[in-house]
Protein backbone atom coordinates (compact mmCIF):
# COMPACT_ATOMS: atom_id res chain seq x y z
CA UNK A 1 0.00 0.00 0.00
CA UNK A 2 2.84 2.41 0.95
CA UNK A 3 4.21 1.57 -2.46
CA UNK A 4 1.27 2.37 -4.06
CA UNK A 5 0.71 5.51 -2.34
CA UNK A 6 3.80 7.01 -3.41
CA UNK A 7 3.70 5.64 -7.58
CA UNK A 8 0.34 7.57 -7.06
CA UNK A 9 1.93 10.87 -5.29
CA UNK A 10 4.85 10.62 -7.97
CA UNK A 11 2.01 10.86 -10.99
CA UNK A 12 0.19 13.11 -9.03
CA UNK A 13 3.24 15.60 -8.59
CA UNK A 14 4.05 14.91 -12.68
CA UNK A 15 0.89 16.01 -13.99
CA UNK A 16 1.34 19.24 -11.72
CA UNK A 17 4.20 19.52 -13.33
CA UNK A 18 2.82 19.32 -16.62
CA UNK A 19 -0.06 21.31 -15.94
CA UNK A 20 1.86 23.91 -15.05
CA UNK A 21 4.24 24.03 -17.72
CA UNK A 22 0.91 23.61 -20.27
CA UNK A 23 -0.26 27.27 -18.35
CA UNK A 24 3.17 28.30 -18.89
CA UNK A 25 3.73 27.87 -22.49
CA UNK A 26 0.32 29.33 -23.01
CA UNK A 27 0.79 32.57 -21.46
CA UNK A 28 4.07 32.86 -22.88
CA UNK A 29 2.71 31.92 -26.50
CA UNK A 30 -0.19 34.54 -25.67
CA UNK A 31 2.10 37.33 -24.98
CA UNK A 32 4.66 36.59 -27.90
CA UNK A 33 1.67 36.78 -29.82
CA UNK A 34 0.60 40.47 -28.55
CA UNK A 35 4.13 41.29 -28.60
CA UNK A 36 3.77 40.49 -32.08
CA UNK A 37 0.71 42.35 -32.88
CA UNK A 38 1.27 45.09 -31.37
CA UNK A 39 4.78 45.63 -33.33
CA UNK A 40 2.90 45.16 -36.37
CA UNK A 41 0.13 47.73 -35.71
CA UNK A 42 3.70 50.09 -35.13
CA UNK A 43 4.85 49.12 -38.10
CA UNK A 44 1.62 49.61 -40.02
CA UNK A 45 1.51 52.98 -38.48
CA UNK A 46 5.13 54.15 -39.50
CA UNK A 47 4.12 52.46 -42.72
CA UNK A 48 1.37 54.48 -43.06
CA UNK A 49 2.34 58.27 -42.16
CA UNK A 50 5.03 57.59 -44.21
CA UNK A 51 2.64 57.16 -47.01
CA UNK A 52 0.75 60.17 -45.82
CA UNK A 53 3.62 62.08 -45.85
CA UNK A 54 4.66 61.00 -49.40
CA UNK A 55 0.96 61.86 -50.77
CA UNK A 56 1.79 65.31 -48.72
CA UNK A 57 5.20 65.86 -50.61
CA UNK A 58 3.66 65.41 -53.99
CA UNK A 59 0.70 67.62 -53.24
CA UNK A 60 2.86 70.37 -51.89
CA UNK A 61 5.35 69.55 -55.26
CA UNK A 62 2.23 69.83 -57.58
CA UNK A 63 1.12 73.20 -56.03
CA UNK A 64 4.90 74.82 -56.15
CA UNK A 65 5.05 73.02 -59.94
CA UNK A 66 6.48 75.37 -62.32
CA UNK A 67 3.75 76.60 -64.82
CA UNK A 68 4.37 74.98 -68.12
CA UNK A 69 4.31 76.98 -71.29
CA UNK A 70 1.04 77.41 -71.80
CA UNK A 71 -0.26 78.68 -68.41
CA UNK A 72 3.23 81.01 -68.18
CA UNK A 73 1.69 82.47 -71.61
CA UNK A 74 -2.08 83.05 -70.43
CA UNK A 75 -0.45 85.07 -67.06
CA UNK A 76 1.76 87.17 -69.02
CA UNK A 77 -1.68 88.12 -71.68
CA UNK A 78 -3.27 88.53 -68.17
CA UNK A 79 -0.99 90.99 -67.26
CA UNK A 80 -0.49 92.85 -70.38
CA UNK A 81 -4.40 93.07 -70.72
CA UNK A 82 -4.41 94.72 -66.89
CA UNK A 83 -1.50 96.50 -67.83
CA UNK A 84 -3.63 98.25 -70.65
CA UNK A 85 -6.42 99.13 -68.71
CA UNK A 86 -4.57 100.14 -65.94
CA UNK A 87 -3.03 103.23 -68.42
CA UNK A 88 -6.49 104.35 -70.08
CA UNK A 89 -6.15 107.24 -72.59
CA UNK A 90 -8.26 109.34 -70.37
CA UNK A 91 -4.76 110.03 -68.90
CA UNK A 92 -3.83 111.47 -71.91
CA UNK A 93 -6.66 114.55 -71.46
CA UNK A 94 -6.73 114.33 -67.23
CA UNK A 95 -7.79 112.67 -64.15
CA UNK A 96 -11.54 112.18 -64.06
CA UNK A 97 -14.93 112.96 -66.17
CA UNK A 98 -16.84 115.49 -64.48
CA UNK A 99 -19.24 115.98 -66.88
CA UNK A 100 -20.64 113.08 -69.06
CA UNK A 101 -21.70 113.03 -73.04
CA UNK A 102 -25.52 113.75 -73.24
CA UNK A 103 -26.90 113.95 -76.62
CA UNK A 104 -30.49 114.07 -75.17
CA UNK A 105 -30.98 114.18 -71.62
CA UNK A 106 -29.57 117.56 -70.12
CA UNK A 107 -27.44 117.85 -67.53
CA UNK A 108 -26.46 120.39 -64.91
CA UNK A 109 -24.45 123.73 -65.95
CA UNK A 110 -22.88 125.24 -62.57
CA UNK A 111 -21.44 127.76 -64.73
CA UNK A 112 -24.60 128.54 -66.75
CA UNK A 113 -26.81 127.79 -63.47
CA UNK A 114 -28.88 125.39 -65.97
CA UNK A 115 -29.73 122.15 -67.42
CA UNK A 116 -28.59 121.38 -70.94
CA UNK A 117 -27.75 119.03 -73.45
CA UNK A 118 -24.26 118.26 -73.08
CA UNK A 119 -22.70 117.16 -76.29
CA UNK A 120 -19.05 116.96 -75.19
CA UNK A 121 -17.22 114.86 -72.29
CA UNK A 122 -15.73 117.31 -69.47
CA UNK A 123 -12.56 115.93 -67.97
CA UNK A 124 -10.54 117.19 -64.80
CA UNK A 125 -7.08 118.34 -64.57
CA UNK A 126 -4.18 120.78 -63.34
CA UNK A 127 -3.83 123.89 -65.25
CA UNK A 128 -0.71 123.87 -67.18
CA UNK A 129 -0.78 119.72 -68.13
CA UNK A 130 0.06 118.33 -70.78
CA UNK A 131 -2.94 117.66 -73.26
CA UNK A 132 -2.60 114.77 -75.66
CA UNK A 133 -4.20 113.56 -78.83
CA UNK A 134 -6.45 110.55 -78.70
CA UNK A 135 -6.23 109.27 -81.78
CA UNK A 136 -3.25 109.71 -84.80
CA UNK A 137 -4.01 112.12 -87.34
CA UNK A 138 -3.86 116.12 -88.66
CA UNK A 139 -4.50 118.92 -86.98
CA UNK A 140 -7.28 120.87 -89.31
CA UNK A 141 -7.95 124.15 -87.43
CA UNK A 142 -7.05 125.85 -84.36
CA UNK A 143 -9.06 128.78 -82.54
CA UNK A 144 -10.45 130.34 -79.99
CA UNK A 145 -14.16 129.22 -79.69
CA UNK A 146 -16.21 131.92 -78.28
CA UNK A 147 -17.90 129.61 -75.91
CA UNK A 148 -15.08 126.86 -74.99
CA UNK A 149 -12.15 129.07 -74.96
CA UNK A 150 -8.76 128.39 -76.94
CA UNK A 151 -9.92 124.71 -79.07
CA UNK A 152 -7.76 122.41 -81.43
CA UNK A 153 -9.25 120.39 -84.34
CA UNK A 154 -7.66 116.92 -84.92
CA UNK A 155 -8.95 114.77 -87.79
CA UNK A 156 -8.79 110.99 -88.08
CA UNK A 157 -9.50 108.84 -90.44
CA UNK A 158 -13.74 110.13 -90.52
CA UNK A 159 -13.79 110.63 -86.87
CA UNK A 160 -12.81 114.51 -85.55
CA UNK A 161 -12.11 115.65 -82.18
CA UNK A 162 -12.27 119.04 -80.84
CA UNK A 163 -9.90 119.99 -77.91
CA UNK A 164 -11.26 123.12 -75.86
CA UNK A 165 -10.79 125.53 -72.98
CA UNK A 166 -7.46 125.06 -73.31
CA UNK A 167 -4.28 127.86 -72.81
CA UNK A 168 -2.95 129.72 -75.66
CA UNK A 169 0.07 127.85 -75.84
CA UNK A 170 -0.80 125.52 -78.44
CA UNK A 171 2.05 123.02 -79.16
CA UNK A 172 0.89 121.80 -82.42
CA UNK A 173 0.89 124.04 -86.04
CA UNK A 174 -2.51 124.30 -88.39
CA UNK A 175 -1.52 120.93 -91.11
CA UNK A 176 0.55 118.99 -88.84
CA UNK A 177 0.65 115.39 -88.13
CA UNK A 178 -0.21 114.05 -85.05
CA UNK A 179 0.42 110.48 -83.26
CA UNK A 180 -2.24 108.97 -80.55
CA UNK A 181 -0.36 110.71 -77.45
CA UNK A 182 1.57 113.62 -78.74
CA UNK A 183 0.98 116.45 -77.05
CA UNK A 184 -0.85 119.17 -78.73
CA UNK A 185 -1.71 121.88 -76.69
CA UNK A 186 -1.58 122.84 -72.57
CA UNK A 187 -4.46 122.84 -70.40
CA UNK A 188 -6.14 126.14 -69.34
CA UNK A 189 -9.19 128.40 -68.51
CA UNK A 190 -10.41 129.85 -71.28
CA UNK A 191 -14.08 128.43 -71.79
CA UNK A 192 -16.65 131.87 -70.95
CA UNK A 193 -19.42 128.60 -70.69
CA UNK A 194 -18.09 126.12 -68.09
CA UNK A 195 -15.63 128.86 -66.19
CA UNK A 196 -16.86 127.72 -62.67
CA UNK A 197 -16.11 123.72 -63.11
CA UNK A 198 -12.48 124.84 -62.83
CA UNK A 199 -9.40 123.80 -64.43
CA UNK A 200 -11.58 120.78 -67.12
CA UNK A 201 -10.89 120.14 -70.80
CA UNK A 202 -14.30 119.86 -72.79
CA UNK A 203 -13.83 117.44 -75.47
CA UNK A 204 -16.48 116.88 -78.83
CA UNK A 205 -15.79 114.20 -80.89
CA UNK A 206 -18.06 113.66 -84.27
CA UNK A 207 -18.25 110.55 -86.87
CA UNK A 208 -18.44 112.73 -90.34
CA UNK A 209 -20.71 115.48 -88.73
CA UNK A 210 -22.32 113.08 -86.16
CA UNK A 211 -21.96 113.92 -82.29
CA UNK A 212 -20.46 110.92 -80.69
CA UNK A 213 -19.23 110.42 -77.15
CA UNK A 214 -16.12 110.80 -76.41
CA UNK A 215 -15.52 108.63 -74.05
CA UNK A 216 -15.76 106.02 -77.08
CA UNK A 217 -12.37 107.11 -78.36
CA UNK A 218 -11.08 106.50 -74.38
CA UNK A 219 -11.96 103.08 -73.58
Amino acid sequence: MKKLLEKDGFYLALFVCISLLAVGGVWFVKNDVNDLAANNEIVNDKENSKKEDEVHLIENENKEAVPTSTESKENLETAKNKEVKKTSKLEFVGEKVIREYSAKEPSYSETLNLWEVHKGLDVSCKEGQSIKSLLSGKVTNIFKDDANGMSVEVESEGKTVIYSNLSEDIKVKDGQAVKEGDVIALAGNTSVVESAEGPHIHIEAFKGKESIDPMSLIK
